[in-house]
């Protein structure tokens, strides 16, 4: 199906793909750039469902679309296994991959070595989608605010702000009880879960049903009402390990993390997940402490808290109109007007072949000068490793050689040459133990059984000549007693 703009160009239909409303909150913004500039948009909870032009920000999906988008719909998504996010949730058969600012392009960087990581176009820096509807018109966030404010009927100047990722275990209480009776507002926002958690609705709705009209300053707001409309009202945000955290920077509100607070993702319940340098830590028992203090301090809170949203985010206010002019740009087949993000893993690996050639020219020297520096700036191209502890090996200094070949075995997406080269280490250094460890290892990587033979006949061998002089000393000894 498509649809005809008004320089009668004919355009694809576009589909935005989500499983609930959080999801679909993080691509609204797109679709309606994409509606402003005359594509039929519609929105699909089944991301198996064809699309000409498919914008997806699930875990861990799978494209079904001519052309397709990838980007994340939550900041902190996966942060349990950062920075390996896209190990677990390959981006490689998109066409283009989105990032919302800096720190995920580091977290990025850290990866592009490895195939899955790399969408057919790039991975571009465009920036956060919901953060126009703060700098695309402020205006109009300052009316839906101030719309907020009078519907809730706030009494106080200051207000702190609950929004968990998860409810569970009563923590709305834990917050309700450590604010209540202090001159602030006491605003509650849970996310917009689904049907599919019927657990965490029930909980919700117990949480609301004990505290709705238990005091004149505790606010209960409606799910479906955007986070950045109730950030505006916050000047502290208290959450467990919600990608709010993040998202409360785009309004200079200072996050507070209540880390023994208990995430219900795992049996049994884990320990809030906060691998953010820029939300303040607290317990339970502190909370009420730590927001006082922070509130007691708010300007030079907000002056940290702006210098922490400039590493968060890129083109505030902008993102929808960049990641609509590459999308277009890419299926009329033009050059893309925002380019994608240089690999840095690229540009050492080209310094790498530099190296290369002194190698083949038996001039380790130079090769070192050029490889070194990698090492020390935490190249992610694994062949510098390889070859720097190929280099120490041969000369001896086989402690220098297992650390640089356990980094070149991290870093490889097939691990197979390093690993080889890291067991015939530990087969020199006469530890059976880890060079079979990490046969064990490479065997996995080796498809063919004839493979597994040589690489199993090759390691025996290897540790038996490691092991021969010690034989031939002890026979010696034998012979000479």
């Amino acid at each position: 199906m498509t649809n005809t703009n008004s320089s009668n160009r004919s355009l694809p239909a576009m589909t935005f793909f989500y499983t609930d409303n959080c999801e679909r909150q993080a691509l609204a913004p797109v679709a309606l750039e994409a509606e402003h500039r005359g594509f039929e948009v519609k929105f699909s909870t089944n991301s198996k469902e064809r699309a000409e032009i498919g914008v997806y920000c699930e875990h861990a999906c799978q494209p079904n679309a001519d052309f397709s988008v990838i980007m994340l719909h939550d900041l902190a998504q996966r942060h349990d296994i950062w920075p390996s996010f896209w190990r677990y949730e390959p981006w490689n058969k998109f066409d283009m991959g989105i990032v919302p600012g800096k720190s995920w392009v580091d977290r990025w960087q850290t990866q592009a070595g490895f195939p899955i990581a790399r969408p057919r176009l790039g991975v571009f820096d465009l920036g956060w989608p919901k953060a126009d509807l703060v700098f695309r018109d402020k205006e109009v966030c300052s009316l839906e605010a101030d719309k907020l404010r009078k519907t809730l009927g706030l009494k106080y100047e200051k207000s702190v702000l609950y929004a968990p990722s998860w409810e569970n275990h009563g923590k709305q209480d834990d917050f309700v009880k450590a604010f209540v009776d202090l001159p602030v507002n006491v605003l509650l926002k849970q996310a917009p879960w689904s049907d599919a958690y019927p657990g965490v609705l029930e909980n919700i709705r117990q949480m609301n049903e004990l505290h709705r009209g238990c005091a004149d300053n505790v606010h209960i707001i409606d799910v479906e009402v955007s986070i950045m409309y109730c950030l505006s009202l916050a000047d502290v945000l208290v959450s467990d390990e919600s990608s709010v955290l993040t998202e409360a920077l785009l309004l200079d509100v200072p996050g507070v993390a209540v880390t023994d607070w208990l995430i219900p993702d795992s049996n049994p319940p884990r320990p809030a997940s906060v691998p953010y340098d820029y939300v303040t830590k607290t317990t339970k028992s502190k909370m009420h402490e730590t927001v006082e203090a922070i509130l007691a301090e708010p300007e030079s809170t907000r002056q940290k808290t702006r210098q922490d949203r400039d590493n968060q985010f890129s083109n505030l206010g902008k993102s929808a109109v960049l990641i609509m002019d590459n999308i277009v740009a890419a299926i009329e087949g033009k050059v893309l007007p925002n380019p994608p993000v240089t690999a840095q893993v690229d540009l050492d690996r080209a310094e790498y072949f530099r190296a290369e050639q002194y190698i083949n020219a038996s001039n380790t020297l130079e090769a070192m000068k050029l490889l070194i520096p990698l090492v020390q700036a935490k190249t992610e191209c694994w062949e510098v490793y390889n070859d720097l502890g190929t280099m120490m090996f041969n000369e001896g200094n086989l402690e220098d050689a297992f650390f640089l070949l356990e980094n070149a075995v991290q870093r490889a997406p097939d691990p197979v040459i390093p690993l080889s080269n890291l067991i015939e280490t530990y087969c020199a250094a006469n530890q059976p133990d880890m060079a079979l460890l990490n046969l064990a290892q490479l065997s996995r990587h080796v498809p063919k059984s004839q493979d597994k033979i040589v690489a199993i006949r090759s390691c025996m061998e290897a540790l038996l000549s490691a092991q021969q002089p010690e034989y031939e000393h002890d026979a010696n000894l034998s012979i000479s007693v």
